[in-house]
């Protein structure tokens, strides 16, 4: 014997289903929510001074020079790439960028936002960036850094104990070039 439901005129008060209705939850934090997480937290551990002697290997990364070309340092990465004309604001930012991640590296959140940023610099550039510097001009790189990098890492990070603008994550990217992860050179 087969059943037969006749469902026309149902008005159910939710969902109308044959049999068994799955509903699957899936949550994801947005890397905003993890950054104001971290925002947060750092801002409990500068309230009760809670310092941290280790840095995590994220940010350990990033202080390791390597030379994909054997042109090292931003001084020879600016000359190389034709932008000697911008060592003055180059070493400014980067300086900007340094003293920052100086003052906040002692707090284990601090690390994770800035190994966050640099990652997230270091990615942006591989993908976007260096694959076009032989087909743009100094000044189309330069526009690509920062919609494609600056602005980004900025609206991410929003803010919190420390803030960054412009001029901080264009030196990082600075630091980054000082570190051999960032070159406007193939």
């Amino acid at each position: 014997m087969a059943y037969s439901v006749d469902q026309k005129n149902a008005r159910p008060g939710g969902d109308a289903v044959g049999r068994d209705k799955i509903t699957n939850h899936i949550h994801q934090y947005s890397s905003s929510r993890k950054i104001e997480a971290l925002m947060e937290k750092l801002a409990h551990e500068i309230a009760t001074n809670e310092e941290t002697r280790q840095q995590i290997d994220t940010l350990q990364l990033y202080f390791e020079r390597r030379s994909h070309d054997g042109v090292e340092g931003l001084e020879a990465k600016l000359e190389h790439s034709g932008r000697a004309d911008c060592k003055l604001d180059a070493f400014a930012k980067k300086e900007l960028f340094a003293k920052l991640l100086t003052r906040y590296s002692l707090y284990a959140s601090a690390q994770e936002i800035f190994a966050f940023m640099l990652a997230r610099a270091d990615t942006r550039f591989r993908t976007y960036v260096l694959p076009r510097v032989d087909e743009l001009s100094i000044s189309e790189i330069d526009a690509l850094v920062i919609s494609d990098i600056v602005e980004p890492i900025v609206e991410e990070i929003g803010f919190g104990p420390f803030n960054v603008n412009d001029a901080i994550v264009a030196g990082m990217v600075y630091w980054l070039a000082e570190q051999c992860f960032v070159r406007r050179h193939k």
